[in-house]
């Protein structure tokens, strides 16, 4: 769980530098906000993003939970998947080309901007799902299973 909060640190992070380049008509700041932008999103998140993956999958494996017997398990796993492949489809390529100068048109920005909006949100319900643990179990969660028998 403190890798993928400091997933959602880093998203954050982001989104406040998106708005700042967003609200300001120095070209300096815009440009830096795009370049630190694009070190977050490419270099950090990738790492975060798989060690979340990894770890979710080992701690849940190893544990009662279970990776596919609850719901909120699947509903967690399926966010981290969603926003990975988002991240490696899109977003790195409109951070690569924010980063560029000139290259980054303001409607660009404001995409992505919204994109990193909606990142956050599903962050903090994975990570709200962590904590209240809602819904019950999965079909595959209730099936029966094989007890031992004792000699």
């Amino acid at each position: 769980m403190t890798v993928a909060v400091g997933w959602v640190g880093i998203e954050i992070a982001q989104l406040i530098l998106g708005l700042a380049g967003l609200t300001t008509d120095d070209a300096g700041v815009v440009r830096a906000t795009r370049v630190v932008m694009e070190i977050l999103g490419i270099e950090l998140i990738a790492g975060i993003a798989w060690t979340a993956l990894l770890t979710g999958l080992i701690l849940s494996a190893a544990t009662q939970w279970g990776v596919l017997k609850y719901y909120w398990i699947v509903t967690k796993l399926v966010i981290t998947v969603a926003l990975m492949l988002n991240g490696h489809f899109f977003l790195q390529h409109w951070l690569r080309e924010q980063a560029e100068v000139g290259k980054a048109p303001e409607s660009l920005s404001l995409q992505l901007v919204i994109v990193m909006s909606i990142a956050l949100g599903l962050l903090v319900t994975a990570t709200a799902l962590s904590i209240y643990k809602p819904w019950g179990k999965s079909r595959r969660g209730r099936r029966p299973t094989a007890k031992s028998t004792r000699p």
